[in-house]
């Protein structure tokens, strides 16, 4: 996945819980990322897997909110008990590949804005989105890394207006 990786920082240490209540706010009325259920229950649904504690998890503490895919009552609740996996670490690739795609998705809606190295990282991983399935679960946690730096940063953040801009993006919703 090297055609996708853009190193900007460390990302093996752990990250602090960063909360963006706006980011969380913004799963309300959605599609579910996994089944595509509208049903009114899909929220932010904070990583669950073998690297909660490397986001920010702790005791009583959830992890960083740009660790979260839009996900109905029945795929958080299979999300939570490890349930979209045969094992741990299929488990964590499937949810990380959830939450990347939640954030692919929002920019593409322009519900969240990038600039500079962010805006770069996301196009890229817009338009390489095949390649994006194929990666493992070490590549998966490193490209959410990286996106969670980019939110820390202010690099992302929630778009004032909602524009469409998958004319620019070059893939549509």
């Amino acid at each position: 996945m090297d055609g996708l990786a853009i190193r900007i920082g460390d990302t093996q240490g752990y990250m602090k819980p960063t909360r963006i209540p706006n980011l969380l706010r913004l799963a309300k009325g959605r599609d579910c990322v996994r089944c595509g259920n509208n049903e009114g229950t899909t929220v932010a649904a904070h990583y669950q897997g073998q690297r909660s504690h490397s986001y920010g998890k702790g005791r009583g503490i959830k992890p960083h909110d740009a660790m979260t895919a839009h996900l109905c009552y029945r795929c958080h609740a299979e999300a939570d008990s490890s349930g979209l996996g045969n094992c741990p670490e299929d488990h964590s690739r499937r949810f990380l590949l959830l939450i990347i795609t939640t954030q692919i998705n929002l920019l593409i809606e322009g519900r969240i804005t990038a600039r500079d190295y962010a805006q770069a990282f996301l196009l890229k991983l817009c338009r390489n989105t095949a390649e994006l399935m194929e990666c493992g679960e070490p590549e998966l946690h490193d490209i959410a890394c990286r996106l969670a730096e980019c939110w820390d940063s202010g690099e992302i953040a929630i778009a004032s207006q909602g524009a469409m801009v998958s004319s620019y993006v070059g893939v549509g919703p």
